[in-house]
């Protein structure tokens, strides 16, 4: 206990010290993450933020009066100062969340997904799944509610967590509005990066599949390549071609890194410059090209002709992590390696394949084919009917002039 205690009183020394009582409110949102999308149906004032970077000393001095040294204790006694009718979160891959509803079995529980989810980590068995399995075994996971892309990942996570579901796709998504009349297009085909806040050359830092290693080179190998690929199909098809940065401008390794990939041949660079910058370029492009990103299967439940290039781990051999399916287009779903759409092998050849057929494929053909993934992958919901009808029936107040449309 004493052990405990001191490394308490350690952490609570490297970070913000908020002295202030926490405010009685609706909503509790767990970490900061998601609250500028959340203040689109909730008033600020409405809501209060548990953020781990910061220590609230009344918390801790209750849970130190208890002798409840642990970090669910802490959020517990949170909850319990401030009563809040809702507790959320935008973090859907945090394990601990699903803990919190048995030890406050009274108050309702939202976690909302927020990005395509496959089982890997930086570190060995890691990975979001067998952190889910493992947890599984040992207690009860649940939520009220858990608002998820479509079906598919519904299925992933009940598996583990009990729960209602609610398919909503993506908020933000949702939330973004095409402009009516696109003149400025930045590029005939967007390349969408996701390339990581850090250099990719580190040899010391990988992914784990399991127990099975690869480097970050090696997994971020496929977008050196495809992005070489499209810039050589632009080239020779007259075509204008931008990669659409993740990163803000600050960032260079970014840049360098598709400048080396892409040589000398025609390109240009769109760093992110704001919270819908991504979703500006892509909308603005003829075709979008994806990894395994959820930007592109955002797009593609828009309509959006999109080329996934999927299969990271196939582009990294020799690993041997071939038959490894976490990062191929519609995981969990059982789809075949090609689709007329994407590929889990990035060549020139099943590149011009699939872009080939974006360009010809007229809107009601294409509407047709990508039905079936939508409704499985990522529901698209202009406006949040869904996602609004729930708030509502948890009690809470909608912000002035957005109204339930369900």
């Amino acid at each position: 206990m004493i052990v405990g205690l001191i490394r308490r009183i350690q952490r609570l020394s490297t970070r913000k010290i908020v002295w202030s009582r926490p405010r009685r409110q609706p909503v509790l949102l767990i970490d900061p993450s998601g609250i500028d999308i959340l203040t689109q149906f909730i008033a600020i004032e409405d809501i209060e933020i548990l953020d781990f970077e910061e220590t609230n000393i009344w918390i801790f001095i209750r849970t130190i009066l208890r002798m409840q040294l642990s970090t669910s204790a802490y959020v517990v006694a949170y909850i319990e100062m401030i009563q809040p009718k809702v507790v959320m979160t935008f973090i859907d891959n945090d394990v601990s969340f699903y803990k919190l509803k048995s030890l406050c079995p009274q108050t309702k529980f939202v976690s909302v997904q927020n990005g395509v989810r496959g089982n890997y980590s930086d570190g060995p068995k890691q990975g979001f799944f067998d952190r889910l399995s493992s947890s599984h075994d040992t207690s009860e996971l649940s939520c009220d509610y858990l608002c998820v892309f479509g079906p598919a990942s519904a299925k992933q996570f009940t598996r583990f967590i009990k729960t209602d579901t609610k398919t909503v796709g993506n908020l933000k998504n949702n939330l973004f509005a095409s402009p009516e009349n696109v003149r400025a297009v930045v590029g005939d085909i967007v390349f969408i990066s996701q390339y990581p806040p850090f250099p990719v050359d580190d040899v010391s830092r990988g992914i784990y599949f399991g127990e099975d290693f690869i480097s970050l080179t090696d997994f971020y190998r496929i977008e050196s390549i495809v992005a070489r690929l499209v810039a050589q199909y632009c080239a020779s098809n007259s075509l204008s071609f931008t990669v659409c940065g993740k990163r803000d401008n600050t960032k260079a390794d970014e840049f360098k890194f598709f400048e080396e990939s892409i040589g000398s041949l025609p390109w240009s660079f769109k760093p992110r410059t704001s919270t819908y910058s991504t979703y500006e370029i892509a909308n603005a492009a003829k075709i979008v090209v994806s990894i395994d990103s959820t930007v592109g299967q955002e797009f593609l439940a828009r309509g959006k002709r999109v080329a996934l290039m999927s299969g990271r781990t196939q582009s990294a051999d020799p690993v041997g992590l071939a038959q490894v399916r976490d990062t191929n287009f519609g995981y969990p779903l059982d789809l075949s390696p090609t689709g007329k759409f994407w590929t889990n092998q990035a060549t020139a050849t099943e590149l011009a394949r699939i872009l080939d057929y974006l360009e010809v494929v007229t809107d009601e053909e294409w509407a047709t084919e990508i039905a079936p993934y939508n409704e499985s992958l990522m529901a698209y919901q202009p406006g949040n009917p869904v996602f609004k009808e729930l708030l509502l029936e948890l009690g809470l107040t909608l912000i002035d002039g957005v109204k339930s449309d369900a």
